[in-house]
């Protein structure tokens, strides 16, 4: 029997299938983040170990044997991050087939069933990948947390912070995220969110953890309205974009991440936003999970060939 692994390598959380050439999923492993720009490459290292050695001793299959794996990871945006999580692979000992995709192109994968149509995704970060009529690949938006991806849950996060900040400054009128993010960060006083901003143990995502907290008080906080209906906006001009560079305006679409699959009220707005912009688009809920969409390319790519495969 030949083996294949699919893996989602998310700014949050990896998630690892293991499974065969029917593309039936024979053993599933969630671990941290693995996004070398957030932890390292050593951490990446780590934890492609931890995931390989429990497929060994949880089910007997070596790395050797395993025909193609498709790694889709956060933060793999050039060619440089590409060969440095490639050498990453070749380091742990594995020599077979595998490709290295951003996470985008195998959730686009697992949300369409297929290489077709486009796909948003809203999570830690955010960003818009869809492919054109000649196959081509078009990507709007995730160049990162300090210069980009508005309309993440990071963004939300971030702008909440800052909205109880200028309050606590007189500049906008009192919020009630303040208590929210309060009693979520177990804090005392607003001058403890700096602490926590800057905190060498703070990631981005753990600022996008307090997206929710925002959320929460859509209907019941002015500040908090403001924060989500601007970055609503953000997603629906990604979008507008990605329409625009594929010359079609009638695609499926599919909305992936905690923003749409965790928050009814994202996923409400954002449609009947998007519904106004662009009628004939078909937003969806994806088919199945992004490792999911890596196990199916790595079948694809790897089942009679052993070639290496990439792009970002």
């Amino acid at each position: 029997m030949k083996y294949f692994v699919g893996i989602d390598g998310g700014g949050t959380k990896t998630i690892l299938y293991l499974g065969n050439a029917e593309r039936v999923v024979l053993a599933e492993l969630q671990l941290g983040s693995s996004n070398h720009h957030s932890v390292g490459l050593q951490a990446v290292k780590a934890l492609l170990l931890e995931g390989f050695n429990y497929f060994e001793e949880k089910n007997g299959i070596t790395l050797d044997s395993i025909e193609g794996i498709c790694f889709g990871g956060a933060g793999i945006d050039c060619p440089q991050d590409e060969a440095s999580i490639r050498g990453l692979f070749r380091e742990i000992g594995y020599k077979n087939g595998l490709s290295i995709y951003n996470d985008s192109i195998v959730a686009l994968v697992a949300a369409n069933g297929s290489k077709l149509g486009g796909i948003l995704i809203s999570g830690t970060g955010s960003i818009a990948l869809g492919i054109d009529k000649d196959g081509q690949l078009h990507r709007v938006g995730g160049w990162g947390h300090i210069i980009d991806d508005g309309g993440s849950g990071y963004s939300i996060g971030r702008d909440g912070l800052k909205a109880i900040m200028e309050a606590y400054d007189g500049r906008r009128k009192q919020t009630k995220i303040w208590e929210k993010v309060r009693d979520y960060l177990k804090i005392t006083n607003q001058e403890d969110i700096i602490a926590f901003l800057y905190s060498q143990e703070t990631k981005k995502h753990h600022v996008a953890e307090l997206a929710p907290c925002i959320v929460e008080l859509y209907k019941t906080d002015e500040a908090a309205r403001e924060i989500v209906d601007r970055n609503i906006s953000e997603l629906c001009s990604i979008i507008a974009c990605l329409a625009r560079r594929l010359a079609k305006t009638d695609f499926p679409l599919g909305l992936c991440g905690g923003s749409f699959e965790g928050s009814p009220l994202i996923l409400e707005l954002f449609s009947t936003r998007l519904q106004g912009l662009l009628p004939e688009l078909k937003p969806h809920l994806p088919y199945s999970k992004a490792a999911m969409g890596a196990l199916m390319l790595a079948v694809e790519e790897f089942m009679d060939s052993g070639s290496i495969r990439t792009i970002v």
